[in-house]
């Protein structure tokens, strides 16, 4: 296994993940990586706890996974070194969660139309703090006995051409980039091979991308290969992490995947860090 310096792709139980950020950081530390990214879904909670945590036995990146789409085709947006105590973005984050709120209950709604009934107080249970959204529904399908497991609950009540699917938030990724960059950030396209469309990673760099995801689990080597080549003809950043959730939601685990320091110290250069 390679040992990377730093695993920039982490989820917290703010979003979509297992572990508290004061428990990421203890794996971190035992993982012997040097420096992670908190990278919560459409939220920043969580940033400030890590580093207090970390106590400075680890480097915390301060990051951000937007959620924007193309169309149908989700396209998921990191903001690394993005000023977290922006007025601002925590906002225009609040109106994200506000959304999620509504949309879940709505799926949650639409399901219980065909008898499929899960009471939402469940679903806000399961979710607790953290940004509501379709992976707390699966839990609270899986809790009612209608499911067997999680991807069972997404493939059928969960997916895109599921009859109970709400659609997310309406967000051009043009506009995430450039509002990235206004909070202070780097705008870089997460794990594009999951996007499965190479002419949407050319467009997002028509659009102001500045680096691009190269290393994750989901990449294969020849998604490695080619996008690092796209990185370098185009002068991009490039990065890579585990997008660690912790298990049942993720098989990745912290230091598994991701990057050197050369890619972090190219990262700080952007921001004078």
């Amino acid at each position: 296994m390679t040992d990377y310096y730093a695993d920039l792709h982490i989820h917290t139980s703010y979003s979509d993940g297992v572990y508290t950020p004061g428990e990421i950081v203890g794996i971190a530390i035992n993982s012997q990586i040097s420096v992670i990214a908190i990278t919560d879904h459409d939220s920043v909670a969580g940033i400030d706890e890590a580093i207090t945590q970390a106590k400075g036995r680890l480097n915390i990146i301060p990051a951000v996974e937007f959620s924007a789409n193309i169309g149908h085709q989700d396209i998921h947006i990191l903001g690394y070194y993005i000023n977290h105590h922006s007025a601002e973005l925590l906002s225009y984050l609040a109106e994200f969660r506000e959304y999620r709120i509504k949309r879940a209950k709505k799926i949650v709604e639409n399901l219980a139309q065909d008898g499929i009934k899960v009471n939402f107080s469940l679903v806000k249970q399961i979710a607790q703090n953290s940004s509501m959204g379709r992976p707390h529904i699966a839990e609270a399908l899986l809790e009612c006995g209608y499911v067997h497991n999680r991807n069972e609950a997404f493939h059928r009540y969960l997916g895109y051409h599921s009859p109970y699917y709400v659609p997310k938030k309406e967000l051009n990724p043009k506009k995430i980039i450039q509002k990235i960059k206004e909070w202070g950030g780097i705008p870089v396209v997460a794990h594009p091979g999951m996007i499965g469309n190479s002419e949407l990673v050319y467009k997002l760099i028509n659009d102001g991308i500045m680096g691009i995801e190269v290393w994750h689990p989901e990449h294969t080597r020849k998604h490695e290969d080619d996008f690092y080549e796209i990185a370098m003809k185009h002068g991009l950043l490039v990065t890579g992490g585990s997008d660690f959730h912790g298990v049942p939601r993720g098989y990745c685990k912290i230091g598994e995947c991701g990057c050197q320091l050369n890619e972090v110290l190219n990262l700080k250069k952007c921001v004078g860090k």
